[in-house]
């Protein structure tokens, strides 16, 4: 169930509300392999910058160490990212196992089409403006 923006003129919770029902879409979408779209979106990351550490990573996905860290577990867990560190290193080395590789690419191709159906329902226009509106609201 989609969360109302129209019963607030609270502009943050509109915001945070539309942020929600837009992740929700994406993770209903790709649900069939099992991830969610935060979950895709970190493994896109390692697959980009395969053998990073978690500092690099923070950077890559502007997330805090401590959230990225928590939110490795579960892939690791899961068994879609490996740990390479070198027993003594400090640093981690993550990658994608086979099993992450398979997934991630089983998530594109969902991702693909929700990326279709979001652009779809906004239009050619309204995804313009869209756009321009997140990044004059970057600067805030």
């Amino acid at each position: 169930m989609s969360k109302r923006v129209d019963n607030t003129v609270c502009h943050c919770l509109k915001m945070r509300r539309s942020a929600e029902n837009v992740i929700r879409f994406y993770d209903n979408i790709l649900a069939p392999c099992g991830i969610t779209v935060r979950q895709y979106s970190l493994l896109n990351a390692i697959s980009e910058h395969s053998g990073c550490n978690v500092r690099i990573l923070s950077e890559a996905t502007l997330l805090d160490r401590s959230t990225l860290t928590r939110s490795l577990k579960p892939l690791i867990q899961a068994g879609y990212i490996k740990d390479n560190k070198v027993a003594g290193a400090r640093d981690s080395v993550l990658e994608l196992t086979e099993k992450g590789i398979s997934v991630c690419k089983e998530a594109a191709n969902l991702w693909e089409s929700a990326q279709h159906q979001f652009e779809a329902k906004l239009g050619k226009e309204q995804l313009s403006a869209f756009e321009n509106t997140l990044i004059l609201l970057q600067d805030l």
